[in-house]
């Protein structure tokens, strides 16, 4: 022994615990193949929506038409979900042209073209999608100036119900001369509540930001089942129409 100070190591990145080895932790993308081959799908099947979950690793797709039940389909391959997509489209085809009709769960003017609604998977990597599809559908109704805040309350409103909800959850969109709407329906008995919160809060502030982009919002139950519509309104003026 020369009685000199063993020299400090440098520490090494990883997990660890006192009195353990130390486990190195490597930052791996998951699937990266199988989720590029979900997002070119979501491209070129404008009927459906399409994503690749890294927790189930299988792909999904819901299609986004009306049916009398969600249409949803998944498969360990690319290959075999556009199988299911087609096989799906054969006993539930989707409708030629038009606009979609509003949920009858949920109150709309009944003489209004724009409209449409979409049943979507209780599952949160759908809001994403959900954002890009009302962003889309006010693209297509010339109300520009309403995107931003409406796909944010959109996404908001979703949120809480796959959180808060229960199936089937159902995005709604319609438009008069007077005003835009978003509903969110879920079948769920609890109803939202809005949060007395602390500036430092990072949760719960979704109906908050709802109350804050829209000129009035509001709750209706479902007349004959467990469940209720969350709704955000807009008027529009005359320049809008």
């Amino acid at each position: 022994m020369n009685g000199r100070e063993p020299e400090p190591q440098p520490r090494q990145g990883g997990r660890h615990r006192r009195g353990t080895v130390t486990e190195r932790v490597c930052s791996l993308p998951w699937d990266p193949a199988e989720r590029a081959a979900a997002e070119q799908l979501d491209q070129i099947e404008p009927a459906w929506i399409v994503w690749y979950g890294t927790g189930t690793r299988h792909f999904h797709a819901v299609a986004v038409w009306p049916a009398a039940e969600p249409l949803i389909v998944r498969a360990r391959t690319a290959d075999e979900l556009r199988d299911l997509m087609r096989e799906a489209e054969r006993s539930t085809p989707p409708p030629r042209g038009g606009t979609m009709p509003v949920s009858p769960d949920t109150p709309h003017p009944t003489d209004d073209p724009r409209a449409v609604y979409w049943d979507l998977p209780h599952d949160l990597p759908i809001v994403g999608k959900a954002r890009a599809m009302v962003s889309e559908t006010l693209t297509a109704w010339a109300l520009h100036h309403l995107t931003d805040d409406a796909v944010l309350v959109a996404g908001e409103l979703l949120a809480n119900a796959i959180v808060h909800g229960e199936p089937v959850v159902r995005l709604s969109l319609w438009a008069d001369a007077d005003e835009f709407q978003v509903q969110v329906t879920d079948r769920g008995p609890g109803q939202p509540r809005h949060l007395t919160l602390d500036p430092e809060s990072l949760h719960g502030r979704g109906l908050a930001i709802v109350r804050a982009l829209a000129h009035d919002t509001g709750v209706t139950p479902l007349p004959d089942r467990p469940g209720k519509t969350v709704w955000a309104r807009w008027r529009l003026s005359v320049g809008d129409r």
